[in-house]
Parts: C-alpha cells; structure tokens; sequence
C-alpha cells in the first residue's frame, strides 16, 4: 500500500505544476504572440482618464492583443459582504444610497471612457468591473480578480496626484495603505503609475526611458518598456546604472550566519547572471535593429552618486520614467537609502524620481514582478521616513 499511494497522489494532485503556471504571470516571461491581460485599479475618473493614457503605450497588435480589466473601487462603509460585478444595478440599493448614487454615476463616465478606449483600438478588449469592499480588505478582491482573469500586471493609481501648481500633492492616503497591501501578495507583477500630465504628451512621439540598475523588478520594468518601444514614434533609452567599490557591497551580511551570507551570495550572483542574459538579450535583438532605441551605462561608486547621477538623466528629459520597485537587489547602499524613503512602495529610485524636490516633469511608472516574494513595509522604515531633511539635502 506504502509504495502503491506515493505515485496515485503525485498523478491525481499537481501543486507543482499550478505553482509553475503561476510563475508565469509576468509580462518578462509572456510570450511575444500571446495575449497581455491586466487590470487597471482607479477610485475616479480622473485616475480613469490616467489608466487609459498607459493603458494607450502598450502597443496592442493582432499578434499580441491587450485585454484590460478596469476595476472601479468603491468603499464598503456598511455591513454587507463584499462584492465584484460588472455593473451596479437597483438592486444593490442595500450597500447604502448615497455610496451608489456616486458611484453610479462615476462608473458610468468610467464605463464610457473605457468603451471609447475599445473602441478606437481593434486589438483592445475592455471590461468593467465594479468592486465594493471595505478598504482594509479591498486588495484581496483584488487578488481574487487577478487570479480569476489570470492577468500578468495590476495597474494601481498613485495616492498623489498633479496640483495647479505642478506639485504632486496627497488625494486621499487610504490609497497608499491599499498599494502597499496588494504590492505584499499580489499574484502576479504590479505597476503604480505615478501620472504628472501624462495624457498632453503626444503618442506619437513618446520617450521612455528605463533607469536599470539590477534584480527581478528591474527586467519586469525594461519588459515592459521593451513592449511600448514597439509603438510607432516611441523611443525607448535604457540607462544601466553598474554598482562598483563601495556601492557593490551586499546587505544584510552578518559574519556570525555563514549561511545567511552563502545564500545572499548565492542568489546576488544568480540575479547578476540573470540581469545579464536579459540586457544581453535585449541588445542583441532591439538596440542592433532600431534607431529609436538606445542604451548605455553610468558607474556609481556609492550611495550619494545616485541622486547625482539621476539628476545628470534627467537633464535630457524625457516623457515617462519606468523603474523597477528595487526589491531582492541585496545592495546596502539602496538599503540605506531606502530608510530615508517617503513612498517605499516606489523604491529608491522611483522615490526620487516622483519627490518634488526633484524637480522631474516626467511620469513614472514603478513596477514589482511576481515570484520573489511581495514588499514587507515596516514601521521603522515608515518613522524614519518622517524625517526627510537628509533625504531631501542628498536629492
């Protein structure tokens, strides 16, 4: 019986092989010819109006459409169950009637400025859909969306949005804490879009440019931007930032916990072989065969170089930054820099790229790829962030 239940239990249940299929559910690993499917999160229509603006760039064709979930997210303040449907209709009076009202009306400017989004694009297909849940909890109905369309990328609005002025200013904070929520267990890669007036560039001469400094979150990003730079009139620039002396060392290496150290060594070289393969990949088959893309590399020897050398990018501007979140990159110096963060679900890089002190005009779009694990976001972190006078002398 012993030797009989082993090979009946590994025929019958396949974990392996669910957990292998999720593996997949990122736009690194999507095939050219297969289908991109995501979901778009927005809170109103004017985050509506952003959404579809990226949504624009991702270059659908025939050979490689674009399926969009939009997922209209509207606060549960009642006692009743959550909910995840593609309309709302009078029988859902009972979730409270000034919520509906409002969101009634909102979803139907949403529903109307999506359909035009299908509808001027052969290779896009759009839905709608409306989730209302409390917004303590509202990130696992956004999980359960994911898992159930099988997207490879959740699209999330920024907690800040453009003033009068030209300063991003906070909209509402509960934002940020449902951000951070989905960026811990998302099923699949996640994208904040960070939106300064993105809709007034012309598409037809978009200029991105990826800033590539290393890890899983960096090739998600440079994927992404790599499928955009095969839009008519896009122009794409990777900018590879190389770590060297004091900037290359490891974080987190403890003399004591020899295998803590083998381990971080380990994996540190596996990315590095990894990021690699990629950027070889990637000048071999776009920088040798078009004009409109470019790359090239900036050494950074420490932790102050990096303000200046993103300040040094960005005097030759450009329409839209996307950048990797940073997480698993195993470097001290952005784990220094990192307790100085305001926004940590953007990492250092997109941090400083979106602070006012930066003095960017430029969008960005900070991405985490699934399969290595989701952001932990710390209370030590988040208190030292509150003193953001060193930060804002390095930037």
């Amino acid at each position: 019986m012993t030797i009989v239940v082993s090979p009946i239990i590994n025929v019958v249940y396949k974990p392996r092989q669910l957990f292998e299929q999720n593996k997949l559910k990122t736009v690194q690993k999507l095939r050219v010819d297969a289908e991109l499917r995501f979901i778009a999160c927005v809170h109103n229509t004017r985050q509506a109006a952003s959404m579809i603006n990226i949504i624009e760039c991702f270059n659908a064709t025939r050979v490689s459409p674009v399926h969009v979930f939009a997922l209209y997210l509207v606060e549960l303040t009642g006692r009743a169950a959550a909910l995840v449907v593609a309309h709302i209709g009078k029988h859902m009076s009972q979730f409270g009637e000034q919520n509906l009202t409002r969101s009634q009306e909102e979803l139907e400017s949403i529903n109307n400025a999506f359909d035009a989004l299908g509808e001027a694009y052969d290779a896009v297909r759009v839905e709608t859909l409306n989730v209302v849940s409390a917004y303590t909890t509202i990130h696992e109905d956004i999980y359960h969306s994911a898992d159930e369309k099988r997207t490879s990328l959740i699209l999330l609005p920024f907690h800040k949005q453009l003033s009068l002025e030209g300063t991003l200013e906070v909209t509402n904070v509960v934002y940020k804490d449902i951000n951070q929520n989905v960026m811990q267990g998302a099923p699949c890669s996640v994208g904040i879009f960070v939106d300064r007036d993105f809709g007034l560039v012309p598409k037809t001469n978009l200029h991105i440019r990826v800033v590539f400094v290393g890890g899983p979150d960096d090739r998600e990003a440079l994927a992404i931007a790599w499928r955009m730079a095969g839009r008519s009139g896009t122009q794409l620039s990777v900018v590879r930032i190389l770590l060297l002396g004091e900037a290359a060392k490891l974080d987190g290496l403890v003399p004591d916990e020899a295998q803590g150290i083998l381990s971080a060594v380990i994996d540190t070289d596996r990315q590095k072989e990894l990021d690699e393969e990629y950027i070889s990949t990637f000048r071999l088959t776009a920088v040798n065969n078009s004009d409109s893309i470019s790359y090239s590399e900036i050494d950074v020897h420490s932790g102050e170089d990096i303000p200046a050398v993103l300040k040094e990018i960005e005097k030759y501007g450009c329409d839209i930054y996307i950048v990797g979140q940073g997480n698993c990159r195993n470097s001290k110096v952005f784990s220094n820099l990192m307790e100085w963060c305001e926004c940590l679900e953007l990492g250092v890089i997109g941090d400083i790229l979106v602070s006012n002190n930066f003095g960017s005009r430029s969008s960005v779009l900070v991405v985490q790829q699934y399969g290595y694990g989701g952001m932990v976001f710390g209370n030590n972190l988040n208190q030292k962030a509150t003193d953001k006078g060193t930060f804002e002398s390095v930037v």
